[in-house]
């Protein structure tokens, strides 16, 4: 019996008759095996879609950023992103080479409203309709929502972050992806919220912006992403591949007076190593960012005082109240001239951390310039 065979659908430059063709879907078709894909069993059946991040000052990624200009008018940086449809691979789509401008509509009488900026492709071949204002089939354009007390986003967009149904007022078909929610008032403030998800050619290492999930899985074992730091995925897990320091040292440069009877928030405004990764108020308080597992150091010494007993100890936002625990909690003694204490523990994204000093004798002064400074320390391990 002959095999049973089966057509494949194409291929890159292809040349039937002698002639060297390539058509759109043949090209969606080579975006669509070069990106990411959507699906850990079907594949090239979905793409994640996304902005491709090419100019970061650091600390965020400019492309297709959104930012308010004036009033209701919002500028969009240029930038390029991959737009997946189903059954029709990828559109590579961008606004280049100059910023533009996009308004919202007048604000609303009694209630705020969420309205959505896209970035959205038109495919005529596809039955799309590209609105009378333009004949241009990339479109940045901003979906007007409905005023309420908690207001709601007029579009969603799936897992994969497209867009692909579209509210009657924006209808024309097409699909798109969410670059800010630009939240007006009744006043015509526009609060904007950055929406923006990352996509990358595969092997290529994937940012994660700020519309991203630190939880969002992968489809493809060895797939590396950004958070500060670099992980890839194991086919069920991130895993990191390598990060720079997170945390602090500081100490005290300044007299502080340390009340009697209870705690106080130590002092300790000199950060001779300085934050990375971690938010610090530059004084006495240190927010985690990343959650994991942490080390922290909190060491004081007042000089030898009769009859003084303190320790220093480790707290959270406040004070902690009966039966709150500390993050390490203070180990009194009498007459002694140093206090230490250390911990390790596993600390929440958000988690607020902050060195102090609980004092059960009488006000004694911190002096760094005549005693061993009061040193605060936190790390991730």
């Amino acid at each position: 019996m002959a095999a049973i065979n089966a057509d494949a659908d194409g291929f890159w430059s292809a040349m039937p008759n002698g002639a060297r063709v390539n058509n759109a879907r043949q090209g969606r078709a080579l975006i669509q095996s070069l990106f990411l894909g959507g699906s850990t069993t079907s594949p090239l059946s979905a793409m994640r879609s996304g902005v491709i991040a090419t100019t970061s000052d650091g600390t965020q990624a400019y492309d297709l950023r959104v930012t308010v200009q004036s009033g209701r008018t919002l500028l969009v940086q240029p930038g390029s992103a991959i737009i997946g449809r189903s059954g029709q691979g990828g559109y590579p789509t961008w606004a280049l080479p100059a910023a533009r401008n996009v308004t919202c509509d007048s604000p609303p009488a009694s209630n705020p409203r969420n309205d959505i900026v896209v970035l959205r492709a038109y495919d005529t071949t596809l039955g799309d309709t590209i609105p009378a204002s333009g004949g241009i089939p990339a479109r940045l354009e901003i979906i007007t929502g409905t005023p309420g007390a908690v207001p709601v986003d007029p579009v969603t967009w799936d897992g994969l972050g497209l867009i692909s149904t579209w509210p009657a007022a924006a209808s024309g078909g097409g699909a798109g992806i969410p670059l800010a929610r630009a939240q007006v008032s009744t006043g015509g403030v526009v609060t904007l919220t950055d929406l923006r998800r990352g996509t990358a050619p595969i092997g290529g290492v994937r940012v994660l912006l700020p519309g991203d999930s630190l939880s969002d899985p992968s489809f493809m074992p060895g797939d590396i992403r950004w958070f500060n730091g670099l992980d890839y995925w194991d086919g069920t897990n991130w895993n990191e591949l390598g990060r720079p320091d997170i945390g602090l040292a500081a100490r005290a440069n300044a007299t502080q007076i340390i009340a009697g009877g209870g705690l106080t928030f130590l002092n300790v405004a000199s950060a001779y190593k300085p934050p990375a990764g971690i938010t610090w108020n530059g004084s006495n308080q240190a927010t985690i960012v990343t959650a994991g597992k942490y080390s922290m150091y909190c060491g004081v010494s007042n000089g030898f005082l009769s009859g003084a007993n303190y320790s220093c100890c480790i707290v959270g936002a406040t004070a902690p109240g009966a039966g709150t625990a500390y993050v390490a909690a203070p180990t009194f003694s009498t007459n002694t001239t140093d206090s230490s204490v250390s911990a390790t523990r596993w600390l929440a994204a958000g988690t607020v951390i902050r060195p102090a000093i609980y004092n059960n004798a009488t006000q004694f002064t911190l002096n760094p310039t005549t005693q061993k400074p009061a040193e605060f320390e936190i790390w991730r391990v």
